[in-house]
């Protein structure tokens, strides 16, 4: 190659890195400049589209953009999560995806119609919740370990309860499964109120479910929670113990739900989105209601957020895998 052939190649190099900074500098100043929705995989009323909600509302006020939300239910979150992977990557089409759609449904499913590793760009995690363990307040069991010991002693074991099967709740009922050697089987429902009806009517012992689908039960005595599957007691629930003071820190879980947008989203914009909600998720009436329904948000920036949602897909595809759990 010639020296005025290298000259050539080199200057073409810089003049496209310069157009890319360019590009992305102009995406950064011009962005937003027309609505934006946020696609919600899960049905009106759900945890996600309240969460949803609260924060679009205050990202308009921050964009000076209408951010309107859409609900797209269906097939697992499978629909929602697949509309906003085939969305243009301009950041106009956002949407909120769980801890079932990008960790879970990848293993449990031998086929889906987007690819939770390469699909999406992760922005920021916006919520995380404990699951609850609880009986029915008749029950003569006061804790975790108590319903391990009964449910070895029975010789059929105990039945638990939770809102499906592939769900977080299913899984980490399968994870105190694997942890203690308990007795356990499992009971899966359509939706939280048909698995706490088993428990209510002493169907099965205990009912496994996400603290803010419990709570509710719990306020009103219906059912009393023997632990949460938090590192440290939960300001909401002050005297339950976590699962670390019952003994077993390897049931430490949380489902979370991650604000993500198609791959290849430009940097510019996904760092803005990720520094306004950063900013939105701590406002202290959004950091109330969220600790009031048991859950808790802090700040992430879009790599931490990758690296954790890798993490949990890894962690749960093993236990999914060990225990031979499929929907297909």
């Amino acid at each position: 190659m010639s020296f005025s052939t290298s000259i050539v190649i080199w200057a073409q190099a810089l003049s496209l890195l310069t157009l890319v900074a360019a590009g992305n500098a102009w995406a950064q100043q011009t962005y937003p400049n027309r609505p934006i929705k946020v696609i919600v995989a899960q049905p009106p009323g759900n945890s996600a589209d309240l969460v949803a909600r609260m924060i679009s509302e205050r990202l308009s006020r921050s964009l000076g953009q209408a951010v309107v939300v859409e609900n797209k239910p269906g097939a697992s979150g499978s629909i929602g999560v697949t509309a906003i992977a085939a969305a243009p990557a301009d950041g106009y089409t956002i949407g909120i995806g769980g801890i079932g759609q990008l960790a879970l449904n990848p293993t449990l499913y031998s086929k889906l119609p987007y690819d939770a590793q390469t699909g999406f760009t992760t922005i920021a995690i916006v919520y995380r919740g404990p699951m609850l363990f609880m009986v029915d307040p008749a029950s003569p069991v006061t804790s975790l370990k108590e319903l391990v010991q009964q449910s070895q002693a029975t010789p059929n074991g105990l039945d638990f309860a939770s809102a499906g099967t592939g769900s977080i709740m299913h899984l980490v009922g399968q994870q105190l499964v694997r942890t203690t050697n308990a007795k356990l089987t499992h009971v899966p429902n359509r939706g939280t109120a048909a698995a706490a009806s088993l428990v209510l009517g002493k169907h099965a012992a205990m009912l496994v479910e996400n603290v803010t689908a419990g709570m509710p039960f719990v306020r009103s005595g219906q059912l009393r929670p023997l632990a949460i599957t938090s590192a440290q007691r939960h300001t909401s629930l002050p005297n339950v113990p976590s699962v670390v003071e019952a003994g077993f820190p390897g049931l430490v879980t949380e489902g979370w739900l991650a604000l993500i947008g198609p791959a290849g989203l430009p940097t510019p914009v996904r760092n803005r989105l990720a520094d306004e909600v950063r900013q939105i998720i701590m406002q202290p009436d959004l950091q109330s209601w969220i600790s009031s329904s048991g859950g808790l948000a802090e700040p992430t920036t879009p790599e931490q957020a990758s690296a954790y949602v890798r993490a949990e897909s890894a962690r749960w595809s093993e236990l999914i895998l060990s225990s031979g759990i499929k929907l297909d």
